[in-house]
């Protein structure tokens, strides 16, 4: 059981998190920078998305595998 939600935190839970800090970065700069053209984070914000939805999916169907 621990190993199974270390395996959750390490492989989902930090990921996702730093893509989503990496996201909010993008997105302090692109506000303050090019105010402008400030809606063009969404660009990267559903390009994280998509990828932790992908990721996430696969680490689970491992997750599950093992268990």
């Amino acid at each position: 059981m621990m190993k199974k939600s270390m395996n959750i935190i390490f492989n989902m839970v930090i990921p996702t998190l730093l893509a989503y800090g990496v996201f909010y970065l993008l997105y302090n700069t692109f506000q303050q920078y090019f105010y402008e053209y400030r809606w063009l984070a969404a660009i990267p914000l559903a390009i994280v998305t998509g990828y932790i939805i992908i990721e996430n999916k696969k680490e689970w169907k491992t997750i599950k595998q093992q268990g």
